[in-house]
């Protein structure tokens, strides 16, 4: 296969759909979706990966310049660096220019297992496999077993050795671990053995943070998000799978005291965090516990765990959920989802600070705001497990809403945040049948083509007024898995994709 005839086979069908759409009616629509991530992966493998300095990775940068399709130099890459947070929403501390992070691009990954499943051509799936290999096998941190990934670190391309801060955190939970440890099981492991070692700061309470030291033994406490437990004890599930070592029984067993012990007597709530003067113990997140629910649930039905365990994990799930319920959510009429409340009383709660309202709004997604849609997303993936009425009138609740809503071409628009629309539309419409949302879901699709792909390169804009490619919280692989996951709604061919939409 020549993926340069792909690319140029894309940029003259995207040229005849962008000239030639008309409302809501566009010609070639499910065509150009498949065209378009075919083109986005070909071309990451082709110019994106890492062809840096003496020694060359698989890995792919989350920093490119869509024109010249390298990672940018010069005053592109000063341009790049000077954007603040007020450009656009994004801290720099949370940014790799000059790399890899394998985390921000799981996305990605999980498109080209996908393609290869669907064109039969592996190249796709062994570039997957490279890439994790390679990333397993040399960006784990010999003092912890901890990887350079997440929010704050990841692989400089330049010097061959972690970019960013020395900090350790995860920023989605990591679903490809079924095949990382059929890739490096003993990278797997070491790193699942790290995780209670390193990044849990007392192993007797269970007090830990979401972040710990990268390059050395350095665990914290005071950060002790719930969403972040559930990442923690989806990985130590996939160890004992494989180890049966009831060491990591023993990590789930003393996260899920830590959050009983915390619980509020009043409601049962789990504070968002513990020991942190900010929130002195009595703020809610509700996201983050919904997050925790996804994973605790996951894991206990994986059935790996003992019995009785996995019993007591869906029973703190299920908890979760009736006080997610109890929350004044306000999903209709351009409502959204609390964002924060008192865990005592339920209330939703403003701050006076930079993330606003107590609850969420349609299009938001700078750090630290959520929009509904993202959060409906979560309450989709909770109904699947559950299959509970209240998740299902909340989904279709929120879903209703983008039924009329787009974003403000004034303000800046997020890939990541489009792709998130397009998941829900869709998942609405397999909920309902009604057409309504998979209409829908079309319109978002060709929305964002226009925004991010309104030129001749086969990469997204990092947002609809910067650029660059950039993979951040920002999440153009969301937008590009939401297209192959809409291409495969208007194909029938849904049943033979496993895209898992990941970010909570």
């Amino acid at each position: 296969m020549n993926r340069n005839i792909l690319i140029i086979g894309f940029l003259l069908v995207a040229g005849f759909v962008f000239t030639n759409c008309s409302g809501s009616e566009y010609e070639n629509s499910s065509a150009i979706y498949l065209q378009t991530v075919r083109a986005y992966t070909d071309a990451m493998i082709e110019h994106g990966q890492d062809y840096y300095g003496e020694v060359h990775s698989p890995l792919f940068a989350v920093t490119l310049d869509r024109k010249t399709l390298a990672m940018p130099e010069g005053e592109s890459l000063e341009n790049i660096q000077n954007l603040s947070f007020e450009d656009w929403g994004v801290r720099n501390q949370d940014r790799i220019l000059n790399g890899a992070n394998t985390m921000r691009h799981q996305n990605l990954y999980q498109i080209l297992y996908a393609l290869t499943g669907i064109t039969g051509d592996s190249v796709y799936a062994n570039q997957a496999d490279e890439a994790l290999t390679w990333f397993f096998q040399n960006a784990q941190s010999e003092g912890t077993g901890l990887v350079a990934w997440g929010d704050h670190a990841g692989w400089n391309f330049y010097e061959k050795s972690p970019a960013g801060i020395d900090i350790h955190e995860f920023s989605r939970p990591w679903i490809l671990w079924d095949r990382t440890f059929e890739l490096v099981p003993g990278e797997a492991e070491r790193f699942s053995y790290g995780l209670w070692n390193h990044q849990i700061g007392n192993q007797e309470t269970g007090a830990f943070s979401r972040h710990a030291k990268l390059s050395e033994h350095g665990p914290d406490t005071g950060w002790d998000f719930p969403r972040h437990s559930g990442f923690f004890i989806n990985t130590w599930t996939e160890a004992y799978r494989r180890t049966e070592d009831p060491t990591f029984l023993q990590a789930i067993e003393t996260l899920l005291d830590f959050h009983d012990r915390h619980a509020s007597e009043e409601t049962g709530a789990i504070p968002a965090e513990v020991d942190n003067p900010r929130s002195n113990n009595l703020m809610l997140w509700p996201q983050s516990n919904l997050s925790l629910a996804i994973d605790l649930w996951r894991s206990a039905e994986s059935g790996y765990l003992p019995d009785d365990l996995a019993e007591r994990m869906q029973d703190m799930a299920l908890k979760i959920d009736e006080v997610y319920h109890l929350l004044p959510h306000e999903v209709n009429e351009k409502g959204g989802f609390v964002q924060r409340s008192h865990i005592h009383t339920l209330e939703a709660i403003s701050l006076l600070d930079e993330h606003g309202s107590p609850y969420t709004d349609l299009w938001g997604g700078a750090y630290g705001h959520r929009a509904t849609v993202k959060v409906a997303n979560k309450c989709l993936l909770r109904y699947r497990q559950t299959g509970s009425e209240d998740y299902r009138r909340l989904v279709l609740g929120a879903a209703s809403q983008y039924l009329d809503s787009e974003p403000d071409s004034d303000q800046v628009v997020y890939p990541g945040t489009m792709g998130d629309a397009i998941f829900l539309m869709v998942g609405a419409y397999e909920l309902t049948g009604d057409e309504r949302f998979l209409d829908r879901a079309d319109y978002f699709g060709q929305l964002a083509l226009n925004i991010f792909f309104d030129d001749d390169s086969p990469l997204p804009r990092a947002t609809s007024v910067h650029d660059h490619y950039e993979a951040n919280i920002n999440r153009p692989d969301t937008l590009m898995m939401a297209l192959f996951k809409l291409w495969a709604t208007l194909n029938d061919q849904g049943s033979n994709l496993s895209l898992i939409w990941i970010d909570r």
